[in-house]
């Protein structure tokens, strides 16, 4: 038990205070610094087959580069052109796992590509591209179509066509819910598991010490520095690999170049389920990304020598001229449509050689490698994709077992969502309970897939808090879709410490719902003393208490509602 500065009151010590004590007792296999994607999967991967792993980020999970990405699960098809042809394979594979093993969380999307006249391919050329990028998918999507320009008109109303020589449509992939939030859970599974993880909990430097590695740490918390030992290393730090690496003395063969990438999130341009793919002005790929009530349009491509960026004036011009030069809307975009920005760097890995100067840095691709200091028991991992995430934690075991550290249950598969039965049981007692009587008219999604969805087999769980008290079922937040004990068992289990990490990382609300109506959100507060206790109000005043980006007239905030399934 703890007591509280000044109150006298006793609470049960969090989830994460019980984590950070434990960091510095014993010795770890494995210590990762770093719980974006790369470190996520590793620990997942590592525990799951039987190492004793801690996990430690600066931040929240997925709280830097991992929370920026257009929530797509891709084969690169942009990677063609630039003959990486081994790394589309990989990907496409990668992605066709993805959806096998994640139904409920990652699934096929069509993108319909409008080529312009005098673009440097034609769409016919395209299209044939995307058959090839179909096979070396194995043909596990939907067939490419050509597309004729009174198809498209036809089929999407919205694309303006006056400059159009035609199009195309293939698949891929895209995450029901936002990247953060499928992050987590890989660090939720590795708790599950054994790993001891702890969010704000800044590395601050190691040394290799009598066969150990000695990390030195501080909880952003307290403010209370320790040490953490462990007899392997792995700087999964994403764009703070190669500072993390200066910090302890590691060489590499490989850094960092930054490409900064933005989204706007404005209102949803067009009912189609579908994605609307142009080339911009500069070349690239610009997408138009369907989030419920919501569009994600984007992105920039901008070389910029820092991890540390934000959304100028000129990138959201960018994205809006782009965007309204290409559809026919009753209105063209401005910046007052604008509900939320995304903006974050793609680390790009490059040899400490020359190459950074010899290859175009805008045709690098998000390929990862993995530098081992086999003599260090030192692992840094570079660059990488959401998509070949599988593929990551799968590498960083071996590479671990390799090195000396046994794995009890090495064949373990540690990824993927519970077994069919396991699906099975949870959908037989959400219907006897009649469970989807809860769920409200307009809803995207019943109720009983949506726990499914969001929490596995801690939906269980959550089954049982409405059986015993159906008032739990009552949604909380007023306009989403969280429920009661959706709150309780984030406040048990998902490591929250700041209101920005619910409403961005462990859901996207503060994606599809303008700053203003959530401060005035019905059950916000309420929200925030279950997740917080006593701490409420300063937690809640913690996440306002900066100019709220892009005030807006208040909005009703139902609208966010239409946004499942990603609320």
């Amino acid at each position: 038990m703890m007591t509280e500065p000044g109150s006298g009151k006793h609470r049960p010590m969090t989830l994460r205070e019980n984590n950070v004590r434990k960091l510095e007792q014993g010795v770890y296999d494995v210590l990762i610094v770093g719980g974006g994607i790369n470190g996520a999967v590793s620990a997942a991967a590592l525990a799951g087959k039987g190492a004793r792993v801690a996990l430690i980020d600066q931040r929240d999970f997925a709280g830097f580069t991992s929370q920026q990405s257009s929530n797509l699960a891709w084969g690169g098809i942009k990677y063609l052109e630039s003959g990486d042809y081994g790394l589309v394979r990989k990907l496409c594979m990668s992605r066709n796992h993805l959806i096998d093993s994640y139904p409920s969380r990652v699934k096929e999307i069509r993108f319909l590509a409008t080529i312009d006249q005098g673009f440097r391919w034609s769409s016919l050329f395209l299209w044939a591209g995307t058959w090839v990028y179909w096979l070396f998918g194995n043909g596990f999507t939907r067939i490419p179509r050509l597309l004729g320009k009174r198809t498209i008109a036809r089929e999407e109303t919205v694309i303006d066509l006056g400059n159009a020589a035609g199009g195309f449509e293939y698949s891929d992939a895209y995450l029901c819910d936002n990247d953060s939030r499928f992050v987590f859970q890989f660090v939720r599974s590795a708790m599950d598991r054994g790993c001891i993880a702890a969010n704000y909990v800044d590395a601050l430097g190691a040394r290799r010490e009598d066969g150990l590695w000695m990390s030195r740490v501080r909880d952003l918390d307290s403010g209370r520095a320790f040490d953490v030992r462990a007899k392997v290393l792995i700087n999964a730090a994403g764009p703070f690999v190669d500072e993390f690496n200066q910090r302890s003395g590691e060489q590499t063969e490989h850094h960092h170049l930054f490409s900064k990438g933005i989204h706007l999130i404005v209102p949803r341009i067009t009912p189609s389920a579908r994605i609307l793919a142009f080339f911009a002005d500069d070349g690239r790929l610009f997408f138009a990304i369907p989030m419920g009530a919501r569009t994600c349009i984007g992105t920039t491509d901008t070389r910029v020598e820092s991890p540390f960026t934000e959304v100028t004036e000129e990138d959201r011009q960018f994205v809006l001229d782009n965007i309204n030069k290409r559809l026919r809307l009753p209105q063209p975009l401005t910046r007052a449509d604008i509900i939320a920005e995304r903006c974050g760097v793609r680390p790009l890995v490059v040899r400490a050689t020359a190459e950074g100067q010899t290859r175009d840095w805008m045709q690098l691709s998000r390929k990862h490698e993995i530098d081992v200091n086999r003599a260090q028991s030192h692992l840094s991992i570079f660059g990488g994709k959401l998509t070949d995430c599988v593929n990551v934690g799968n590498e960083v075991a071996d590479i671990v077992e390799s090195l000396g550290i046994a794995l009890s249950h090495r064949r373990y598969k540690w990824y993927g969502e519970p077994h069919r039965s396991v699906r099975e049981e949870y959908l037989h007692q959400a219907q006897l309970m009649n469970l989807d009587s809860y769920t409200f008219p307009g809803a995207m999604e019943s109720l009983t897939s949506r726990l499914w969805r969001r929490y596995g087999d801690k939906a269980f769980r959550l089954l049982e808090d409405i059986r015993e008290d159906p008032r739990q079922a009552e949604v909380l937040i007023q306009g989403t879709e969280y429920r009661r004990c959706e709150i309780g068992l984030a406040q048990r289990q998902e490591m929250i410490v700041k209101l920005e990490d619910f409403l961005r990382r462990r859901s996207k609300i503060a994606l599809v719902v303008r700053p203003e109506n959530i401060r005035h959100a019905p059950g916000l507060m309420d929200a925030c003393e279950m997740l917080f206790g006593d701490h409420a109000k300063e937690k809640f005043d913690e996440y306002f208490q900066e100019p709220l980006m892009m005030e807006q007239p208040d909005q009703p905030m139902n609208e966010a509602r239409n946004a499942a399934p990603c609320n």
